[in-house]
């Protein structure tokens, strides 16, 4: 609260004194006290001597430069505050439009990029292409990990024709030629391009690899059966083009055909006598030695029968020697 002292040479009283050689000397002295706002105050005469209108108290209208100073200090504050909070209020909207764009970036970011589902890496999304030419479904398996499928394909079948896209039945289409150039690239394709040619050679009727272990050449052979010699252009070793073997030297194709059926003559002969098929499995067993009961040695199979009437040995173990056939010197 202000506190002031108030002098007044206008007072109606201070007129109305006459030649009063007080009062025209003295002033009227009054006491203001703020109770209202900081800019205009009511003052109200609490030590005149005379008194008009039934002791009415006098009041007048106060303006302070004291005042008109901390009013002026207080809106230069208050503008100050203003520009304090408009300043605020930028950084707090350049805060937020940072925040906006950052969410946006990222956002943004969240959108060109993707997890393999197999490898589990995130790349962008141009490492996501579609797999083969006639793939509709959307993928999710990246270019890396295509190349390794690829790859893995050709080191366990080593047939270019027969790679299916990593999907398997949920897709079912091949990876075709352009496919494998598109994705794989570098060496994996020269390795890709180079096993198809040699498998689309090898599907000519007239080609034929060279029989020397050494070489790894080939070339088509226009003499056909007529003319069955076949000598390399590379390395100059001979083959035959009818058996598709090392030339048989001093045997035309006619006399080896005739001595190779001899063989094998011979050879199933030798497989009637010493070996017999398993009744389970088809795969051909020598007994060599001990007693009939015979368990076959593939590890999938095991099935135990007899050797020489070729019975089922679990039966025989459960009821008896009967489940032997009549024929056999073992049935009883």
């Amino acid at each position: 609260m202000y506190n002031y002292t108030t002098t007044s040479n206008s007072h109606p009283a201070y007129k109305n004194e006459g030649s009063s050689s007080t009062s025209t000397s003295s002033p009227y002295t009054y006491t203001t006290t703020s109770t209202s706002s900081p800019f205009t105050y009511t003052t109200t005469s609490t030590s005149s001597n005379l008194s008009l209108n039934n002791n009415e108290k006098y009041r007048f209208s106060v303006t302070s430069d004291y005042v008109k100073r901390k009013v002026t200090e207080y809106y230069d504050s208050e503008n100050d505050d203003s520009e304090n909070d408009d300043s605020e209020n930028d950084n707090s909207e350049n805060e937020i439009t940072s925040k906006r764009s950052t969410n946006s970036i990222h956002s943004s970011t969240s959108k060109t990029t993707k997890d393999c589902s197999i490898c589990v890496e995130t790349y962008d999304l141009n490492q996501f292409e579609k797999i083969t030419n006639n793939c509709i479904h959307p993928n999710d398996i990246c270019k890396s990990c295509v190349s390794r499928h690829i790859e893995t394909q050709l080191n366990t079948k080593g047939d270019v024709e027969g790679i299916l896209c990593p999907f398997g039945n949920d897709c079912g289409f091949l990876i075709e030629y352009d496919d494998v150039q598109r994705i794989a690239g570098g060496d994996l394709f020269e390795r890709f391009d180079s096993l198809s040619l040699k498998q689309t050679l090898s599907n000519m009727p007239d080609f034929r690899w060279c029989k020397n272990a050494g070489c790894g050449s080939g070339q088509i052979h226009s003499g056909s059966d007529k003319e069955p010699i076949m000598t390399c252009k590379a390395c100059g070793e001979k083959s035959c083009y009818t058996h598709d073997i090392p030339w048989h030297d001093n045997l035309t194709c006619e006399q080896y055909n005739d001595a190779k059926q001899g063989e094998d003559m011979a050879t199933q002969d030798l497989l009637n006598r010493e070996t017999k098929k398993c009744p389970k499995c088809g795969v051909r067993i020598t007994k060599n030695g001990g007693c009939n009961h015979m368990t076959c040695r593939v590890q999938s199979c095991r099935h135990e029968f007899c050797w020489l009437c070729l019975a089922d040995f679990d039966q025989i173990r459960r009821h008896g020697n009967h489940f032997h056939e009549r024929t056999c010197q073992l049935y009883g």
